[in-house]
Parts: C-alpha cells; structure tokens; sequence
C-alpha cells in the first residue's frame, strides 16, 4: 500500500490532475456564490454552512497530515501532491455539501 501511494503522490501527472480538479471544484463553488440561487439569504445560508462543513474537514485532513508529514517531505513533489490532495479535498467536501444542502433545503 505505501509503495502505491508513494507512486501516485512522486507523479507530476497526479499533481497536474490534482491541480486541475482543485480549480475545478473551486469554479463550481464560485459559480454557486454568484449564481442567482446564491444571492438571496437562502443561497447565502447553504453558502455559509457549507462552508462550516467544509471548514471542520479540513481541520481533519489537516490533522491526519501532520502525521504523514515525515513520508511527505521526503521529495517535494510528494509533498505538493500531498498539500494539493487536502486542497482539493476541502473544495470537493463544500461542493458536495452544498449540492446535500441544496437538496435538503
């Protein structure tokens, strides 16, 4: 299992693709801020708690990392990878939490 995920977080290719899903779900959540439905004190709730939602993943992730952070820094495009991955997962985290809200709501 290391073996693999150290060959996945040394690839430039994952981090490109890492990267590109990071914009990716960064675009989506900026698009619902300013769309329409994201205007009114509705959109604006759904915004703010999943924000929180998101907020207390990445506290998690955070803390998961700390003890990765020795296999980490053993190369840099590891640990680019690594910190791209917590990124993109916070981002993925509200995104999908505001699409549960949206439909909750």
């Amino acid at each position: 299992m290391v073996e693999w995920l150290t060959l996945i977080f040394d690839s430039r290719v994952f981090l490109r693709m890492n990267a590109a899903f990071g914009f990716l779900f960064l675009g989506l959540f900026i698009w619902y801020y300013f769309s329409e439905e994201g205007k009114d004190e509705r959109g604006r709730g759904l915004v703010a708690e999943a924000s929180l939602i998101a907020f207390a993943v990445l506290f998690v992730l955070l803390n998961v990392f700390v003890y990765f952070t020795e296999w980490a820094m053993e190369n840099v495009v590891r640990l680019s990878n690594w910190l791209q991955t917590v990124y993109t997962l916070f981002l993925l985290t509200a995104d999908v939490a505001l699409a549960v809200l949206r439909k909750i709501r």
